[in-house]
């Protein structure tokens, strides 16, 4: 095509009709798909999921085991594990051990443990009384119970008791708490 011929012009030659150099002729039979914005798919997307969260927080519980509060889902175990057992556990269903980094996250944990005791996703592992989540940041404040952490016979990861935080052994056996953050 050279440069003076217009965009709509075919340079080509039709064998059948022996014509070269056509012009396009619209008929108006032509099909025109309307593109929706990604934007209206996305509302559409979060408003399905909106749903679906108001039908699980008028209920509370889902099917498998698992709890919504909160913007996460939590599951509450009944057997007990080792903290790497446990871990491993949760990370298989895309969650880990709950981080609690306030009154309101420790409060909730006591009142779904029911009393129990429970890992949470704290350790002083790679450096004694260096205490850090399972996500890698810092313990900032705790809830300890009355002389913990006390580091004795190897205690470097926690346990959360109706009265505080304990430190034991990671060996130990105890149920556990996971911890599945929406956003």
């Amino acid at each position: 095509m050279n440069s003076d011929t217009n965009a709509d012009t075919i340079k080509s030659h039709d064998v059948r009709t022996g014509t070269a150099n056509q012009t396009p002729q619209y008929t108006g039979t032509e099909t025109h798909f309307i593109r929706i914005p990604t934007n209206i798919n996305i509302l559409v997307i979060l408003v399905f999921i909106n749903s679906l969260l108001l039908g699980i927080r008028n209920s509370g519980c889902l099917e498998n085991g698992w709890l919504y509060s909160n913007f996460s889902f939590y599951f509450i175990s009944s057997l007990k594990k080792t903290l790497n057992e446990s871990k491993s556990y949760c990370m298989e269903r895309g969650a880990d051990l709950i981080i609690i980094n306030d009154r309101e996250e420790q409060d909730f944990a006591k009142k779904v443990s029911r009393g129990n005791e429970f890992w949470i996703g704290l350790t002083d592992s790679d450096e004694e009384g260096r205490w850090k989540w399972v996500d890698g940041s810092t313990l900032t404040s705790g809830f300890w119970g009355s002389g913990e952490p006390n580091g004795q016979r190897g205690e470097n990861c926690v346990v959360s008791y109706p009265s505080g935080w304990y430190d034991y052994p990671c060996n130990d056996a105890f149920r556990w708490i996971c911890d599945n953050k929406i956003f």
